[in-house]
């Protein structure tokens, strides 16, 4: 495997899912990756909701949009929240190589959501 690249992020939008109609995915890479969805408090990721791996970072966030894995993060991703990715592209990995990268991702950014798509407990400080 190559070396990891540094972490990127970006707000992601889809056209289908805010009144502006913005699509951002198409800027998004193509290749293999792992990845945070989280909302953001002064431009700044916070909160994160999903910790994901994929061979294919666009279509999976794509795929996140349109079929949601979960009631909860299908209204996070389909919802009025700013939604940015955070992602480590990871050129020639294998899948297992990026499974033991998220897991190190979900210890440290420890991935959380509720069935109405917030962070628990973010509200009721």
């Amino acid at each position: 495997m190559e070396n990891i690249s540094t972490t990127e992020r970006m707000v992601v939008s889809h056209r289908n899912y805010n009144l502006a109609k913005l699509d951002s995915l198409h800027e998004l890479p193509v290749g293999p990756a792992i990845y945070g969805l989280f909302a953001i408090v002064d431009e700044e990721p916070v909160n994160c909701r999903y910790i994901g791996e994929s061979q294919n970072l666009q279509e999976a966030i794509k795929d996140l949009f349109e079929g949601s894995h979960g009631e909860g993060l299908q209204k996070f991703m389909q919802g009025p929240w700013i939604k940015m990715v955070q992602f480590n592209l990871m050129p020639g990995s294998t899948k297992q190589e990026r499974e033991d990268a998220k897991k190190i991702w979900m210890q440290r950014y420890a991935p959380k959501i509720d069935e109405k798509g917030e962070y628990p407990g973010y509200y009721h400080n």
